[in-house]
């Protein structure tokens, strides 16, 4: 995501980076997400606390591109009663 959002000057060579590629990567993550309801099938776990949130975050910058999977993904993730939690936190300190 931060290739995207910080492009580099020259391409790096595939090798060079721990990732390989953007695409390469946008497409296994898809896959992954598709499996759910959750990475690890039916259990929730961190994996989908840090996937999740790094999904969420990087389309509402819109620094991902927009895939079905990502989307039910999140939106499975937003039924969660603690991200409910937590986005009530938050809206309650943006008003104070």
């Amino acid at each position: 995501m931060m290739d995207r959002a910080n492009p580099r000057k020259d391409e790096p060579r595939r090798g060079m980076l721990g990732y390989g590629d953007f695409d390469t990567v946008m497409n296994v993550t898809a896959k992954a997400v598709a499996k759910g309801p959750y990475l690890m099938g039916e259990q929730f776990t961190a994996a989908d606390v840090i996937i999740g949130s790094t999904l969420r975050w990087g389309t509402m910058f819109k620094l991902l591109p927009e895939r079905p999977e990502f989307a039910a993904y999140i939106g499975r993730l937003a039924q969660r009663p603690a991200l409910q939690r937590a986005e009530a936190k938050d809206k309650e300190l943006a008003a104070a």
